[in-house]
């Protein structure tokens, strides 16, 4: 039996920019929502950064370092999203170290997220980053967005996780 040997698709990570915003917001389930044209408000605000990553030159995914004062995880990694067909190639991994350099360079010896507790899906990715339950756990608002543009929001809880930045594996 012969292996065949594919080659590795390239894998690029960097902040998100103007040229980007067409493409997350082709992304979005719900257009109306205009969540990408709120994280770019908030990163033009200062200490909030919006992150993309790329497999192929394809946009594959994203995710959000919140250093914001009023931030209560500070820093706090928030929506790491990898779409479905980008998923299982690293690129989530890279996402997240790119993140931890920024933390880093911004001074944080740690970076923390919140996650439902119910999610089956995250909960072995970020154990599989490196990031460990604290115990704690926090009110959570989700907010929601019909077809028909409603929003509802809906109370939950996250468990808290973080990562250490000083020690390097």
């Amino acid at each position: 039996m012969s292996q065949q040997n594919t080659p590795k698709t390239s894998i690029d990570v960097r902040l998100a920019n103007a040229d980007d915003a067409e493409a997350l917001a082709h992304r979005e389930p719900n257009p109306d929502a205009s969540f990408a044209e709120k994280h770019f408000e908030l990163q033009e605000q200062g200490d909030y950064f919006l992150v993309v990553g790329f497999v192929g030159g394809e946009l594959g995914g994203y995710v959000v370092l919140d250093c914001r004062e009023e931030t209560d995880l500070r820093p706090e990694m928030k929506n790491l999203w990898v779409y479905p067909e980008f998923r299982r190639r690293g690129l989530g991994a890279a996402l997240s170290q790119y993140l931890e350099t920024l933390a880093s360079r911004h001074g944080f010896d740690e970076i923390q997220l919140g996650v439902d507790p119910e999610n089956p899906a995250a909960i072995p990715m970020y154990i599989g980053l490196d990031y460990t339950p604290t115990g704690h756990h926090r009110v959570a608002t989700y907010l929601t967005i019909a077809e028909d543009g409603t929003e509802t929001e809906v109370k939950g809880h996250d468990a808290i996780y973080r990562k250490s930045l000083r020690i390097s594996a």
